[in-house]
């Protein structure tokens, strides 16, 4: 029986050992993403034989990240099995890479029915793409940005313990205003961001503020995921602000995050709208991700 619990600031150093043998890793092996979703999806880690194993609860289904480390991966999946065995509600592997799909069909294809997962799939774009927004394709985004600058008194800042609660304050407005138009998910998310802001420094994020006339109008905020990569977790501007959110992801990819060659903006959970804003940016690659549902545990 894997013995799982919730991750805690003093996971951070073993959890990232796990991480650290592969440097192909999506926003699901983030250790930050790891420990705010706990408000969201009661997630859940464990050590398992030098493997990092997740395992979170959606709805009626249970949900294990694809084991990481160095060792039998034979072994800790058929471990996986036994708990999955355990439980009354349908099992999955989620973010599941190419290779790690074809490794699971290998080793237990008759076991799992394995599926393409667009709605998961990551967007990598090349961070100079973001701050130069060069040729025709980007022109309405560089066309908000100067009207932002032209029309708003505005001000950058990185995002620091200081101005930490003003951001979080902000989303709640944002929030507030957003209306019927969004989902309870949305108030979970902002127990997810609190969790983030009170240990933003022990999550090594990083993050930007953008003001206008003084009151923060937008911020984003992430950390990194692979060597030469990092990962957007938030991304929060007020609509009626022309030129907010192109703002505030040029700026932060400009000031803070240059020296990445890729920025992961996640995936777009399958909403049309968040889909059609993340193509408007013209990824670079989106990584194919597969579910596998277990379908015979005999």
């Amino acid at each position: 029986m894997i013995d799982f619990r919730k991750p805690e600031i003093s996971d951070k150093l073993w959890v990232k050992e796990r991480l650290s043998v592969r440097d192909d890793l999506t926003c699901e092996y983030s250790f930050s993403n790891i420990f705010a979703y706990t408000a969201k999806m009661r997630l859940e880690i464990a050590d398992v034989e030098g493997f990092l194993v997740t395992r979170c609860f959606t709805g009626d289904t249970i949900g294990y990240c694809y084991p990481v480390g160095m060792g039998d991966i034979r072994r800790v999946i058929s471990l996986i099995i036994d708990d999955m065995r355990l439980q009354s509600a349908p099992c999955y592997f989620f973010g599941v890479g190419s290779n790690e799909a074809k490794e699971l069909d290998g080793l237990y294809g008759d076991m799992f029915n394995i599926e393409l997962d667009r709605d998961g799939s990551d967007y990598i774009y090349k961070s100079e793409d973001l701050i130069n927004l060069a040729g025709k394709k980007y022109q309405p985004k560089r066309n908000h940005i100067s009207f932002f600058k032209k029309n708003y008194n505005w001000s950058y800042e990185s995002m620091t313990p200081d101005n930490i609660e003003e951001c979080y304050n902000m989303n709640v407005e944002w929030l507030q205003t957003s209306g019927s138009l969004y989902s309870e998910d949305l108030e979970k998310e902002l127990q997810i961001i609190r969790r983030v802001f009170e240990n933003f420094s022990e999550l090594d994020c990083k993050g930007a503020v953008l003001r206008v006339d003084g009151k923060v109008v937008a911020f984003a905020m992430g950390a990194q995921i692979r060597s030469d990569t990092f990962c957007v977790h938030f991304e929060k501007a007020f609509s009626n602000i022309r030129g907010a959110y192109p703002m505030i992801n040029q700026q932060f990819v400009e000031k803070e995050l240059s020296d990445y060659k890729y920025i992961d903006r996640e995936d777009d959970l399958g909403l049309e709208n968040l889909r059609k804003a993340k193509l408007s940016y013209y990824p670079e690659f989106l990584p194919e991700k597969y579910e596998a549902w277990l379908i015979n545990a005999d």
